[in-house]
């Protein structure tokens, strides 16, 4: 029943796409003949929408037909469950981008302009917007649905070990995933008869039918033998059903592995991090120098002397708190802070509390709107943090807790930064437990290892969205 209700999902998204791209192609190529003839003879009348296809087909069947091939490499219409808005937008833009190339392509090597360069640019934009516009609201319509639990994709889950309970708690939380969980599986739970694998006396195949089963995620390092693992995931196969696995730990070295074939022997190749790339740290380099220069010409320059004046009456001490941080590959740094604090010789080393009663009053307001954050912009400058990543902590922070939080360290694979995922998700202010370290260090992880320019632009958004509304969590 899903399989069929995704296959006419596939196939509306492509109506719409195709429908767009010709309603469009014909009203902006009415505006080129209306309005921008570039011909030197007049045109006796303006042709009819009719006639314009009539005329023009060629060049529409050849851009419907290297849509979809552009469609087809960067998976546009593929339907996968979990999916973020953020990785449909990114999708989208990739299209766009590769189309445009031929719009404008085409456009020239006709003997006269199919569209002007205004109207390209225009009927691309047209394009973009309207293919966001329904995406999203697909995208809300199932969100929606999933979260009134509605639509769901049934799962089971195989064995455990010390990630199962945290995967199946987020199941349970996150309804809009659209996964539900039907049944945990353990050992106890699975028997063999001569070939026939059993789950709970039953047929494995008679099992996921009638449960309708669409995936199966398989605990690694559990308690069940190796050769019934190696059983399920080869029946699973056997009749079309999806393999995912638990990771024993969510800090392990692997990023993502890519099949490599020498030969015809598959090899698995551990992909390379974002930022591993020159060109992706060029990118975010440029990006953290402009945005920086902007904010510190446009706002800084005014804002710094109020609210440095407003520091000075509030209390004696410094206006700026500096404090050794530790930065890209574990290099100290001093990091620049407006101070919030009364001067003391313990905020160096002694971390912020809830109601921590060395904050003043005027650093009451500057730690709830973050504005306390803006001397870091000059650390951008310096090159010694970036807009967006991980949040420096105290050294002696730094030094507590790689020992007892596996993966730590991976962290400081990339410029701290000003704000980041770990702040937009909440995991910010007062550390009450190892536990709240541990959150935090696993959304630093995650922004290491699936890094994108659309991230950074979406932790920009949400943080200056915080600004605005106050963030409960700063202390």
């Amino acid at each position: 029943m899903q399989k069929k209700k995704n296959v006419k999902l596939h196939f509306l998204q492509q109506f719409i796409d195709i429908l767009f791209l010709i309603i469009f192609f014909l009203i902006y190529l009415k505006l080129q003949y209306q309005y921008f003839w570039t011909e030197k003879y007049p045109l006796e009348k303006i042709p009819t929408y009719f006639e314009l296809l009539k005329s023009h087909y060629k060049a529409l069947f050849l851009f419907i037909m290297i849509w979809f091939i552009i469609a087809k490499n960067v998976s546009l219409y593929d339907i996968v469950r979990r999916v973020k808005f953020v990785d449909i937008l990114k999708k989208i833009i990739y299209q766009i981008l590769y189309f445009s190339i031929v719009v404008f392509a085409i456009s020239g090597l006709k003997t006269s302009d199919l569209f002007s360069p205004q109207l390209g640019i225009a009927y691309i934009l047209t394009l973009f917007i309207f293919d966001l516009i329904s995406r999203l609201l697909i995208f809300i319509y199932y969100r929606k649905l999933h979260i009134k639990g509605q639509d769901l994709s049934n799962i089971l889950v195989i064995d455990e070990n010390d990630n199962t309970n945290r995967f199946i708690d987020l199941l349970v939380e996150r309804k809009d995933l659209g996964i539900r969980l039907f049944k945990k599986i353990e050992k106890k739970d699975i028997s063999t008869d001569k070939d026939s694998l059993l789950f709970f006396g039953k047929e494995f195949r008679a099992y996921i039918s009638e449960n309708q089963i669409e995936k199966i995620f398989i605990s690694q390092k559990g308690d069940i033998d190796k050769k019934l693992i190696n059983l399920i995931t080869q029946l699973s196969e056997t009749n079309l059903l999806s393999v995912s696995y638990i990771p024993d730990s969510i800090y392990n070295g692997i990023t993502e592995l890519k099949v490599v074939y020498i030969d015809t022997l598959p090899i698995l190749e551990v992909k390379r991090f974002p930022l591993d790339l020159k060109f992706n740290q060029l990118i975010k380099n440029i990006f953290d120098i402009v945005f920086s220069s902007l904010v510190c010409v446009f706002l800084l320059s005014w804002l710094y002397p109020i609210i440095a004046l407003l520091i000075y009456l509030d209390s004696k001490g410094p206006i700026l708190f500096i404090q050794k941080r530790n930065g890209l590959n574990g290099v100290e740094f001093d990091c620049y802070k407006f101070r919030t604090m009364r001067a003391s010789k313990y905020n160096s080393i002694k971390a912020t509390e809830r109601n921590d009663p060395r904050v003043t009053k005027i650093g009451k307001f500057l730690r709830k709107t973050s504005f306390d954050e803006l001397p870091q912009f000059i650390n951008v400058l310096k090159g010694e943090m970036s807009i967006v990543g991980p949040r420096p902590h105290m050294v002696s922070q730094d030094q507590y807790y790689r020992d007892i939080i596996n993966r730590y360290n991976l962290r400081h694979y990339v410029k701290p930064g000003i704000t980041g995922l770990s702040q937009v998700k909440g995991y910010r202010g007062a550390i009450d437990s190892d536990e709240d370290m541990e959150k935090r260090i696993r959304t630093d992880v995650y922004y290491v290892r699936n890094w994108s320019y659309l991230l950074d632009f979406q932790i920009i958004y949400l943080t200056i969205m915080l600004v605005i509304k106050g963030d409960d969590n700063a202390i």
